[in-house]
C-alpha cells in the first residue's frame, strides 16, 4: 500500500519533476488472446506506475506493495510522443502511444473494478481499501494523455 505523495516523492528522487493527480497503473499489453489467457490463469506480470511529468512521460516499475522500485524508470520525452491512442478493451483501457522511433501498448484498469483487481491493491491509500490513487487519477490522466499531442 502506497501514497500517492510517496509515489511521486520517488520519482522526484529519480530525477523527473511528477505532474500532481496524474499518475495510474499500467501494465505491457498482451500482444494476443492467448497471452491474455495466461495472464489471467497463471502468469504474473509486473505492473508499472504512468507518471505524467514536466517534460517526460514515466513509467517506473512497482513493486507488490505498491512502491516504486529502486531502479531507473523508463522516460519518453513528450517531444518524441507522436500520438497517443486510448481505447476501452473488456474491463481495461488500451493506451497506445506512438513515438518518433517506435511503439508502447500498455493497459490500465478501469476504476469501477480496480478495488477488486491488482491496479487497486497496489494504489489503495488506507486500511479499508477504499481510497486508490489510481481511482482518483485515471480519468484526468487518460484526458491529459489524450491532449499531450497537439495535431
Amino acid at each position: 500500500m502506497a501514497k500517492e505523495t510517496l509515489v511521486t516523492e520517488k520519482l522526484r528522487s529519480l530525477g523527473v519533476e511528477p505532474l500532481e493527480k496524474s499518475c495510474i497503473v499500467v501494465q505491457y499489453a498482451a500482444p494476443n488472446l492467448s497471452e491474455k489467457v495466461a495472464r489471467f490463469l497463471i502468469k504474473v506480470e509486473p505492473h508499472y506506475v504512468l507518471q505524467l511529468c514536466t517534460e517526460d512521460l514515466v513509467l517506473a516499475p512497482l513493486r507488490w506493495t505498491g512502491k516504486v522500485k529502486e531502479v531507473e524508470p523508463l522516460k519518453l520525452p513528450v517531444e518524441t510522443i507522436k500520438s497517443v491512442d486510448i481505447q476501452e478493451e473488456g474491463f481495461n483501457y488500451r493506451i497506445s502511444i506512438i513515438l518518433e522511433d517506435g511503439a508502447i501498448d500498455l493497459v490500465a484498469q478501469q476504476k469501477e473494478l480496480a478495488l477488486l483487481r491488482n491496479s487497486g491493491a497496489l494504489s489503495v491509500e488506507n486500511f479499508w481499501g477504499t481510497k486508490s490513487w489510481h481511482v482518483n487519477n485515471l480519468d484526468g490522466t487518460l484526458e491529459k494523455l489524450r491532449k499531450l499531442v497537439k495535431n
